[in-house]
């Protein structure tokens, strides 16, 4: 670099037609990086280093006429070329380079963190990220398994916002270009500092950024939107499962740019005799100890309401699961494989017994040798 040892855009990380801003910004981001109150003791002698070296470049970088030597090839300080500043800002705290960088009336930055200030400074205008308004509403349906299994209507009652009819959503009327941006939606702040004059530019707390002003729409009371009650019946298909849920579009919140989603949630109920398992069933059925031990044949009713017949094999052990009906279970709702019943047998031994069951057992125990 044209008779100087060191590059000081390059360890600014800026380029040679920096303005003072990006120029303050690198300087402010490196400066948190490396301050050697701000790094662990094994890289302090690093950060050190480092520290001064960025000082050094700031020192002449930030000022105009030592900035125009140094481009020249001539030493800043001394008028002779080839050499170089020692600058050296280690004898501050962070927070009080950083004010005499941004002014001391931001009072500990005045309510900005670290990240709005560098998101503030230079590089160009500060780009405001666009915060994505939820438009959607979101309600939940509890549902028996009979309403999985074969699909239901609910009427659902929710309330959702809408542009105001007198405003179209801008929370004035009668509006006029901002008086304080001038339109822009934006305004800048110039803070003198030790390092000459700062410049951060903020959204315009006059029009929060639209560039127009006026009167608060009295409807909305300067909101945008209003609410409105929605009452009616929603479908929800066969095989929707507890903790999925359906979507119906434009159905939700109205904004500016577009229209929210209803998301209906749903809620599985708890069943007396069935289970879920994925999209299969279990019936749990109650047998007796005659029928366990001889088999034979019982009916049932499906979740849809349909009588079923199905074979209980000879020994029967409670608990187990002895029958499948194939496709009698939750149906897939986009046209896959649906779930099958399973049935499972649970033991039920009497507990009161009459004078010929009674003898009837007792026979049984003498016939397995027993007392």
């Amino acid at each position: 670099m044209r008779g100087t040892k060191k590059d000081y855009y390059e360890i600014l990380g800026v380029p040679r037609n920096a303005t003072k801003e990006q120029i303050d910004a690198a300087f402010a981001k490196l400066a948190m990086k490396w301050h050697p109150d701000r790094v662990p003791p094994e890289k302090k002698e690093e950060a050190e280093r480092k520290f001064k070296e960025i000082s050094e470049a700031y020192s002449v970088l930030s000022d105009p006429e030592k900035r125009k030597l140094y481009d020249m090839g001539v030493d800043p300080e001394s008028g002779m070329p080839g050499g170089g500043t020692a600058y050296d800002f280690s004898g501050m705290g962070i927070e009080e380079i950083l004010e005499q960088i941004f002014g001391r009336n931001f009072g500990g930055f005045g309510g900005f963190g670290f990240e709005d200030i560098f998101g503030d400074v230079f590089g160009g205008r500060r780009r405001e990220k666009a915060r994505e308004e939820d438009l959607d509403v979101h309600v939940d349906v509890e549902l028996s398994l009979e309403e999985i299994v074969k699909g239901t209507t609910r009427e659902i009652r929710y309330t959702r916002r809408v542009l105001c009819p007198t405003c179209k959503g801008e929370g004035i009327v009668n509006p006029r270009t901002c008086s304080v941006c001038g339109g822009r939606g934006r305004v800048r702040q110039h803070q003198r500092t030790f390092f000459g004059v700062f410049v951060m530019e903020r959204t315009c707390p006059n029009c929060k950024g639209t560039g127009v002003s006026g009167e608060t729409c009295s409807t909305c009371g300067g909101k945008g939107y209003v609410e409105e009650e929605v009452e009616r019946e929603f479908a929800i298909p066969a095989g929707v499962l507890g903790g999925q849920k359906v979507v119906y579009r434009n159905m939700g919140h109205v904004g500016r740019y577009g229209t929210g989603r209803l998301v209906i949630h749903v809620r599985e109920k708890p069943h007396p005799k069935y289970e879920r398992r994925d999209r299969d069933v279990i019936y749990t059925v109650e047998i007796g100890p005659a029928r366990a031990a001889l088999g034979g044949e019982i009916e049932i009713t499906d979740l849809r309401g349909e009588k079923i017949r199905v074979k209980v094999p000879r020994g029967v052990q409670h608990g187990e699961i002895f029958a499948r009906v194939e496709g009698r279970g939750i149906p897939d709702p986009k046209g896959g494989k649906g779930g099958d019943l399973l049935i499972r047998a649970r033991i039920k031994v009497p507990t009161r017994l009459s004078r010929e069951e009674e003898e009837l057992y007792r026979k049984l125990l003498k016939l397995e040798g027993l007392p």
